[in-house]
């Protein structure tokens, strides 16, 4: 029931965020995506080209489980004119997100997941378990520029 014109001109950022398990450090092999992989994440193998994932065996240390501790995955918007506008217009949120990956470099948090799992902090498995991927993702090169990892 807010009006259009209050949201946008209130709207300083949106945050979104999970928390997801950190692969173990003690037990952690390297893993290989299978083509079921390649074919969530919507990349081709030489996409990967020289990236290691990693995930947990599990030992002692992680009680089993390949998993200890957690890091955090999030998705920042800072909205510019162009967004603002969007919310003026009443655009639908599929629209406004589209809008504000292209205008703002809004990385989502299946993306930023990606740019963790390819540092080794998290698995694969832990990205497609817990974050949504409502398109394909960009480059692996592009998105670990723009998220500085």
């Amino acid at each position: 029931g807010i009006e259009a014109f209050m949201i946008s001109s209130t709207i300083v950022c949106v945050l979104a965020q999970r928390l997801l398990r950190k692969v173990c450090p003690e037990c952690r092999e390297p893993y290989v995506p299978t083509a079921g992989d390649l074919r969530r994440l919507g990349y081709q193998q030489e996409d990967l080209a020289g990236v290691r994932f990693f995930q947990g065996k599990g030992c002692a240390h992680c009680r089993h489980t390949g998993y200890r501790g957690r890091v955090g995955v999030f998705e920042l918007l800072l909205p510019d004119e162009s967004v603002r506008s969007a919310i003026l217009e009443q655009r639908t949120s599929q629209e406004v997100r589209r809008l504000s990956i292209e205008s703002t470099e809004l990385v989502t948090l299946f993306e930023e997941g990606l740019v963790k799992a390819a540092a080794g902090i998290i698995s694969l498995e832990e990205v497609f378990r817990s974050l949504p991927r409502l398109q394909k993702p960009r480059h692996l090169k592009d998105l670990q520029r723009m998220v500085g990892i």
